[in-house]
């Protein structure tokens, strides 16, 4: 699928409730710069009902240690918080994303990794470790973890208990074809109770909590799996057993492939809403399993044919929020909100800021009249204001630099242009350079499967940015 990114100007439009400007009453101008992070690490923020912020980030490009900070309503460091303002997390990687949630009691949860698992390590909202939970704050689970495209893996919280997923391993550390999902205790410990013996095993790669507090299973289509070739739902109750009420004993399958998932989420009202960011395509499972075609994503109108899609994606009250990159070196970011039905709100449009970088929006907390969202090493804090005029990106007379890219990529990087190629750098999605090529049919079988950002540079003095998956 061919995707060209543009060149963009700016023009004035009068909207009625949309970003409107920066925060200047949160850190400096709206912004918060973590300046001792790495700009690889996957940085996660929630919110405390007074306004203050938790976020998680890598300190320091050389060494390994995850942080747990937070921020005062103002956008300074709350020093009262662990030790000067933050606290470092046992057991987890710079390579992986800190999961971060927050229990209904305050206390903060943070999933990571340790040499044969999983790790769930809970936080006090003073910045001590809950030594009421686990061993010293954390509660190991062996022999689950993250896939090699760096997902299938998480937890939820459902009640007082902990839902943990990952994707499975035998104890030879060989990456097995199913998911384990357990249940964790008040104490951290594994409730027997749960499943069968503990566990669900599933085809699954995407695991949920329902309103009801059932299990909901995602099996997509990207993988092997003869029973379900176009993927699946499955259902079980609150405590891990087949929902036989649901499809066909507990599983509705796709009669057809939805199309390729690389993330979802569930919203508040049971919808699974999945993201194909390789083809930017958004798509909606029905709470009883079928394809929802009342929900419908154009990618194809300005500003969304352009450009790569986030894999991130944010529900409030029904409607979906979402961000863009694009630009004539993905250096335009925008974020835009999609009503229940898919369609571009027009009472919110889009937001565009055009920097320096490259780097996507990640996770967005939408308030009213405000919306937090990391980009890198910051976070933002937007002012949405009812009856305002914007300044906006024009992607309706944007110039065009046509290459085409053979993706996903196998073997070799193969593309297609009428333009002489300088250069192509194929970053990760976490910016780090990772290799240098310039001619077609490159070898890159070295390159680990996942998800790549790559610059191409032309000899007219051009650049553009491409989103290609590795198989």
């Amino acid at each position: 699928m061919k995707k060209n990114l543009l060149l963009v100007t700016l023009v004035t439009q009068a909207i009625s409730a949309q970003i409107t400007s920066y925060d200047n009453n949160f850190a400096s101008n709206g912004k918060y710069t973590i300046t001792e992070a790495s700009n690889s690490h996957y940085n996660n923020i929630v919110q405390n009902s007074d306004g203050s912020l938790y976020f998680t980030y890598i300190k320091g490009s050389a060494t390994t240690e995850v942080v747990l900070s937070k921020l005062n309503a103002n956008g300074t460091v709350d020093t009262s918080f662990g030790l000067n303002g933050e606290v470092s997390i046992p057991y987890t990687s710079p390579g992986f994303p800190a999961t971060l949630k927050k229990q209904a009691d305050g206390k903060i949860v943070i999933l990571g990794f340790y040499e044969d698992g999983t790790a769930i390590t809970r936080i006090l909202t003073n910045g001590q470790m809950d030594t009421a939970f686990g061993t010293n704050g954390t509660a190991k689970i062996p022999y689950i973890g993250a896939s090699l495209n760096v997902d299938s893996f998480g937890f939820h919280l459902q009640n007082n208990k902990i839902i943990v997923y990952g994707n499975a391993f035998d104890s030879n550390y060989h990456l097995l074809d199913h998911s384990l999902v357990y249940r964790l205790n008040e104490n951290g410990s594994i409730d027997q109770t749960f499943g069968n013996n503990g566990s669900i095993n599933t085809k699954g790669r995407f695991v949920f909590v329902d309103n009801q507090a059932n299990i909901v299973s995602l099996i997509s289509s990207n993988i092997n799996n003869s029973l379900y070739p176009y993927g699946a739902v499955e259902k079980y109750d609150s405590n891990g057993q087949v929902f036989s009420a649901f499809g066909n004993n507990g599983v509705t399958s796709f009669p057809s492939s939805p199309g390729l998932i690389n993330t979802a989420i569930m919203d508040s009202n049971n919808y699974i809403v999945c993201i194909n960011n390789i083809d930017n395509e958004i798509f909606r499972i029905n709470p009883n399993g079928s394809r929802d075609n009342s929900f419908v994503f154009d990618n194809t109108t300005a500003p969304f044919n352009d450009g790569n899609l986030s894999s991130s994606i944010t529900e409030k009250n029904g409607s979906y929020y979402i961000s863009w990159m694009t630009g004539a070196t993905g250096e335009t970011f925008l974020i835009s909100k999609l009503t229940s039905t898919g369609a571009i709100d027009p009472s919110f449009n889009y937001y565009s800021e055009s920097s320096t970088d490259p780097i996507f929006i990640g996770n967005m907390i939408i308030n009213e009249g405000s919306i937090f969202a990391v980009r890198g090493k910051q976070i933002f804090k937007f002012i949405v204001n009812n009856n305002a005029t914007l300044a906006t990106a024009d992607f309706s007379k944007a110039s065009r630099t046509s290459i085409s890219f053979e993706n996903p990529i196998k073997q070799q990087l193969i593309y297609d242009t009428k333009e002489t190629v300088q250069s192509i750098e194929i970053y990760s999605t976490g910016s780090k350079l990772i290799k240098t090529i310039q001619n077609n049919n490159s070898n890159v079988s070295d390159l680990p499967t996942g998800i790549y950002l790559v610059k191409i540079r032309f000899a007219n003095g051009k650049e553009t940015t491409k989103k290609l998956i590795k198989n």
